[in-house]
């Protein structure tokens, strides 16, 4: 996002001069009659200039430096500062110099001090109110776009933090997988390692993409089946059902890794008569995931929250207010339900 830009800024002051330009040439007369003409004196042109140094004096310094909504006093302070500038100003060029030079001031004599401060907030308030207005407009605009800009910057920082979470995480179990059957001298070792190179393919291209076709993450799903079915001496019993309409439909990599690390990870996989069931159905207008799972109570991991944590950071971000995320756990077994409305209305 661009800020709101010198030119913009450029432009507001040129049409505000136009318009006290073509409000100084057009005047109506009482008789309702517009009348078109400016009549140029030795004090207009002092009044012009007065007020625009006033303008820019205002917008330029006493704005930036007194302008705090939670200190009125110092914003106070700062109007004082202007205005008496303004009086100043205009009294010593045209009561002072110009009765020197011309032998004529703008105010009759007598006067009184009184009365001339007075009539000067009045012909003060137009440059100082209008550039005090325009400043805190286009500084409010930028302010936001700044806020906007800054929460992008720190979201996109905060997903990188929480995919370099995941990889590590993911590696350092399969590692030790494979470390496992290394040691033991499994025929599955190669396997293994082929399916880990697959997986790592996976995660060093796809993983940099704000988002990936759903089929990708599939088949990233299905390397990593194999990879436990390789690894484990007894059977694994997982159900994994898709039922996707478009497989090129794009999402954000690592939505569906969690729910199956934490099956894997946490769940009872040797039990044919009560396998894990990982269900992915998918089209235009919504995703479900739906995972059950029985709890292997024998299995403590002091890192088991890093998935479903760092699942839900990502959701908030790419789904806010449009998914609907369940977990239960009865000590028994294990249920996760994951709804996103993927309609962009």
């Amino acid at each position: 996002m661009k800020l709101f830009s010198r030119q913009k800024e450029i432009i507001i002051h040129l049409l505000y001069w136009l318009v006290i330009l073509v409000s100084s040439i057009i005047k109506l007369q009482p008789e309702k009659e517009l009348v078109f003409g400016f009549e140029v004196t030795l004090f207009s042109i002092s009044n012009l200039f007065i007020s625009i140094s006033t303008f820019y004096l205002n917008y330029l310094y006493i704005m930036k430096r007194f302008f705090d909504v939670k200190m009125l006093s110092k914003f106070l302070i700062g109007f004082f500062l202007i205005f008496a500038y303004f009086i100043t100003f205009r009294y010593l060029l045209e009561e002072v110099l110009f009765l020197h030079l011309f032998g004529t001031g703008n105010y009759f004599e007598g006067t009184t001090l009184q009365y001339y401060i007075f009539d000067n907030l009045h012909w003060a308030s137009a440059p100082i109110f209008a550039s005090t207005i325009i400043w805190i407009v286009i500084n409010f605009i930028r302010t936001l776009q700044k806020e906007v800009v800054l929460n992008e910057e720190k979201k996109f920082a905060e997903i990188q933090f929480l995919k370099s979470q995941i990889n590590p995480h993911f590696i350092f179990n399969t590692l030790n997988n494979i470390y496992s059957m290394v040691f033991l001298k499994s025929e599955k070792a190669l396997p293994a390692i082929e399916k880990l190179s697959e997986i790592m393919r996976f995660t060093t291209y796809e993983t940099q993409k704000e988002l990936i076709p759903i089929g990708s993450e599939i088949k990233y799903i299905e390397s990593f089946i194999d990879l436990e079915r390789i690894r484990n001496t007894k059977e694994i019993h997982i159900r994994f059902l898709t039922e996707i309409e478009n497989k090129n439909q794009m999402l954000p990599p690592y939505l569906l890794l969690p729910f199956i690390e934490n099956c894997i990870k946490h769940g009872i996989l040797d039990e044919e008569e009560n396998p894990v069931v990982f269900s992915i159905k998918s089209d235009e207008k919504k995703l479900i995931i739906d995972v059950e799972n029985k709890i292997n109570n024998k299995l403590k991991d002091a890192h088991s929250g890093i998935g479903v944590s760092n699942l839900r950071k990502r959701l908030d971000h790419y789904f806010s207010n449009k998914y609907r995320f369940d977990v239960m756990n009865d000590g028994v077994n294990f249920k996760s339900l994951l709804e996103i409305n993927l309609t962009t209305d």
